[in-house]
């Protein structure tokens, strides 16, 4: 008997534990994150004209390392 009800506990802290965490990260992808009161980030590029700033190129010098 006292198996039993360890198990009926363990068992509903286990489900009140799963539907919690999925009930969070539903929520998480439903809703966008953003604080009060800020632009959307496609919104900030428009205004600044992001589009319309000129492409650079740049040499990557991440691997060069100098001759001892």
């Amino acid at each position: 008997m006292t198996r039993l009800m360890i198990f009926t506990f363990a068992a509903f802290a286990l489900f009140a534990a799963a539907t919690t965490i999925l009930r969070s990260h539903t929520y998480a992808t439903n809703h966008p994150i953003a604080s009060a009161g800020m632009a959307p980030l496609k919104e900030l590029h428009n205004a600044a004209g992001v589009n319309k700033l000129p492409t650079q190129d740049f040499e990557d010098m991440s691997l060069v390392y100098p001759r001892p």
